[in-house]
């Protein structure tokens, strides 16, 4: 034991003066370590979150909604088998003061609402519920409403109100629902009224397109667990209308565009270390090669193979520790930071919280790629013997014996190292097949790399020598023997390979996030206006004062009859939407040219000169929602008559660019029927109150629904995630700079020791730079050929598969790091042999004689 100790101690010590050249090492370990710690930290405390307040978040085990009716008193006998429900209404509809007005997300709860979990209002006893705090008295029901919409309205506790044409008493300000966060993301501020109460409404029709009516139901489960509960009340209900969510389900859209981040960070983590594996390969190779004077020393004093083994796996032993170290703090660091940022936009409490297990997790991954890409450069010092060293002064390490090693038991710790960091990859990641497809590629990638290369050497060495001297001495280095061609080529290649794959990542994800936020929200929308309030909301646009922006759609009410001349059965639909499109009389739409905020997924929209046959482009969800395919016809009613129009095409929109339609028709099919206008005006920066004013000072028949405060937090929330992706996707770009300058640390002493030799022997300066630098060029564009198509493959794949959103293709941004990676590779190539072309050769041959 006192002598493994002395070893120790002697490895730490002779690694003091070289300690500097190490910082990149360190860097990329941290880079990586640190975006797993932190991205492992964040999900499992969701996960924890959720599974701990599960029934709490939805307000009981499992919620059942629909758009197109209330359940039936069959269904609620059948639901209250299952154990305790409660009621919930969702809709929009206006309140009314005097003059004033705002637009209420008006929840309407029956009896026993909520079943877990209380609603916040100072003015609620402890321990009553809504039902029966907010029944009728004095022929008036009460109501919550939230304290803006009190300031809103100019009124306080107490004060009556018009909730859809009927009167209300304020009876509390409402400051939260224990289920607010399964309801989503909801326009207009939300008031809490019985489902009595809302019996009483003379209309609870929505003032605006695609905002219907939520019929929910809250099942707190007696027996059965949330999965195989809702397997049964699936089966016994039997009817596809019923949407059933579990509470993860209900975190609605803002959970999915975090665990796409979330992905997207594991993805860009693996790949960090890997780079930085590939960086320890470099790197260590580097210096094993540049201590053979120690290695010489240990050798001829007796030490054996494990001796010289143990003397420098101390030293990595120390860096792995100091760059993992560094990893975990900055990454647990983070976690702490954004957990409550987190937390806030996907509605769930997440305290600052430490997990220990995502942190040893990503400590184990650490050091387990510094120990497995360094294993072989160990092994390749164990190989050095001292009559070699004194011979070539260090210059080079032999090359790895392949057959020697995998015939050996020396192959087992290289083993086990490749089979603990997969075991962990699919703990961390809880996905055995990006795992294993990760590792796959990882391995394809270095034999093509190396295949290619040998390729290209054969190809080389057999064509005619160019007349070029500068091109013809560097391909001669290329393929000369002891080259290091073939490890800047993979270490320059599989970096490369990561970012373009990181980058491809990180603009569809971009793109995912920017598709639903880039829009302008329009602060005001109006419908119901004609065709005089439309010019004159044009002239204020045209005049350049606090309206930016003014758009106008035309509205009609529609109610779907058939689908290829079969009626339409709601039974046989599926999903909110269908179910909304069945619902009756229905908003669409006709136009000539398709809106900034929608985009086409299948099918192809009309010219904007259109004028043939009807055509209709619908809502993307209502193909599985209804079964509906290209070319099919469906007939709605409207005004007595019938219109017949063929699908043309599905398209996905963009719930922050405003208002739309699920069905829009082509020109020329709906303009003889009366339609009104549907009006959006985007406000300046600042004066979106001022604006609000004048518009009911200048229409006062037109009611203005504020809707641009709820669209621009929803906008703001995925723009921060855009730019999170973006600052990832740039900081993997850096990692993999930091790989190249150490790849070109490998061999750095003999190139110069070659300088030194071309100088004496009559080379000028500039000469020899440029061959080592066309060098480098010729290998980082030859890595860079096989590297792109290669990431830009797996970068679909992934794209496709893990993240599930469209793939496109950042070809600026590749083409800018390719050209950038080769430049750079070129010109630190150069700037390695600068020493050894020195206006003094004979102080570097004898500072290398001394080494």
């Amino acid at each position: 034991m006192r002598a493994v100790l002395a070893a120790l101690r002697i490895g730490l010590l002779d690694m003091r003066g070289d300690f500097r050249r190490f910082v990149l090492l360190i860097a990329c370990l941290a880079v990586g370590t640190a975006l797993i710690a932190g991205v492992s930290s964040v999900g499992e405390s969701i996960r924890q979150a959720v599974d701990r307040d599960a029934a709490v978040l939805m307000g009981g085990d499992l919620e059942l909604s629909r758009t197109d009716r209330g359940a039936t008193p069959a269904e609620l006998a059948l639901l209250s088998s299952f154990g305790e429900i409660s009621v919930v209404v969702d809709t929009n509809v206006r309140a009314e003061v005097d003059e004033r007005d705002a637009f209420v997300d008006l929840v309407s709860v029956g009896e026993t609402y909520p079943l877990l979990g209380a609603v916040q209002s100072p003015q609620l006893p402890a321990g009553v519920r809504p039902f029966a705090f907010l029944a009728e008295r004095d022929g008036v029901r009460g109501a919550l409403v939230d304290p803006l919409m009190l300031d809103q309205l100019g009124v306080a506790v107490g004060a009556v109100i018009q909730i859809g044409g009927t009167p209300f008493e304020v009876r509390g300000a409402l400051q939260g629902l224990p289920d607010a966060a399964v309801r989503g993301f909801r326009l207009g501020l939300p008031v809490v009224i019985t489902t009595d109460g809302l019996a009483t409404l003379g209309d609870f029709t929505s003032p605006l397109p695609g905002l219907g009516t939520w019929f929910r139901y809250k099942l707190l489960l007696a027996d059965l667990e949330p999965e195989a509960g809702r397997a049964a009340v699936e089966a016994a209900l039997g009817d596809a209308g019923w949407t059933i969510r579990s509470p993860r389900d209900g975190l609605g859209p803002m959970v999915r565009y975090y665990d796409l981040f979330m992905r997207f960070l594991v993805i860009v983590g693996l790949a960090s270390l890997l780079i930085g594996g590939v960086s320890v390969w470099t790197g260590i190779s580097a210096y094993v090669t540049e201590r053979a004077d120690v290695i010489a020393v240990l050798r001829s004093m007796g030490a054996g193979r494990a001796r010289v083994f143990l003397h420098f796996f101390t030293q990595v032993a120390a860096l792995a520790a100091i760059g993992v170290g560094i990893g975990l703090a900055i990454g647990a660091s983070v976690a702490l930071l954004a957990l409550p940022i987190v937390g806030a936009a996907v509605g769930v409490n997440l305290p600052p919280t430490l997990h220990v297990q995502p942190l040893l997790v990503a400590a184990a991954v650490g050091l387990l790629t510094a120990f497995a890409f360094s294993y072989l450069p160990l092994q390749q010092a164990q190989a050095i013997s001292p009559v070699t060293l004194f011979r070539s002064k260090g210059l080079a390490a032999p090359p790895t014996d392949w057959r020697r090693l995998l015939g050996s038991l020396q192959v087992l710790p290289l083993v086990a190292a490749a089979a603990a960091f997969a075991w962990l990859a699919v703990v961390m990641t809880r996905d055995p097949m990006l795992v294993a497809a990760f590792a796959a590629v990882s391995i394809l990638s270095v034999l093509l790399f190396q295949l290619a290369l040998l390729g290209a050497t054969w190809a080389v060495r057999r064509m005619p020598e160019p007349g070029n001297r500068i091109l013809r001495h560097a391909l001669r280095d290329i393929v000369s023997p002891g080259s290091h061609a073939g490890s800047v080529v993979v270490s320059v290649g599989l970096a490369l390979a990561m970012l373009v794959v990181v980058l491809a990542l990180e603009v569809n994800l971009r793109n995912e996030y920017l598709g639903a936020s880039v829009f302008d929200a329009p602060t005001l929308v109006a419908s119901d206006l004609f065709d005089d309030e439309v010019a004159a909301l044009r002239a204020m646009e045209a005049s350049g004062g606090d309206i930016t922006r003014f758009t106008f759609t035309p509205m009609l009410r529609a109610a779907l009859t058939a689908v290829n001349g079969n009626p339409v059965d709601p039974a046989r639909s599926r999903g909110p939407e269908a179910l909304f499109l069945l619902s009756g009389e229905v908003p669409v739409t006709y136009r000539s040219e398709l809106p900034a905020a929608s985009k086409v997924v299948d099918g192809a929209w009309w010219p904007a000169d259109y004028s043939g046959p009807p055509q209709l482009s619908l809502h993307q969800s209502l193909r599985a929602g209804l079964g509906l395919k290209l070319g099919d016809r469906l007939t709605f009613a409207l005004f007595g008559e019938e219109v017949t129009a063929e699908v043309a095409s599905f398209r996905d929109y963009s719930w922050q660019g405003g208002i739309d339609f699920l069905a829009t028709f082509s020109p020329g099919v709906l303009e003889g029927y009366p339609a009104t206008l549907l009006g959006a005006v985007t406000a300046a920066s600042g004066r979106e109150e001022a604006l609000e004013r004048d518009l009911a000072a200048a229409f006062p028949d037109v009611r203005f629904i504020a809707i641009g405060e709820t669209l621009e937090a929803i906008t703001a929330a995925l723009s921060q995630l855009s730019l999170a992706a973006s600052l990832v996707g740039g900081l993997a770009v850096g990692n993999g700079l930091l790989v190249l300058l150490g790849s070109l640390a490998a061999g750095r002493r003999q190139r110069q020791a070659d300088a030194v030799i071309g100088k004496v022997l009559g080379a000028r300066r500039g000469e020899i730079l440029g061959v080592a630098a066309l060098h480098y060029v010729l290998l980082a564009a030859f890595a860079a050929l096989l590297a792109t198509p290669l990431g830009i493959g797996l970068a679909m794949i992934l794209t496709m598969v893990l993240l599930d959103v469209e793939f496109a293709l950042g070809v600026t941004s590749l083409v800018a790091v390719d050209l950038g990676a080769i430049a750079i590779t070129g010109l630190l190539g150069a700037m390695t042999i600068l020493r050894g072309v020195a206006p003094r050769p004979a102080l570097f041959l004898r500072e290398l004689a001394a080494d």
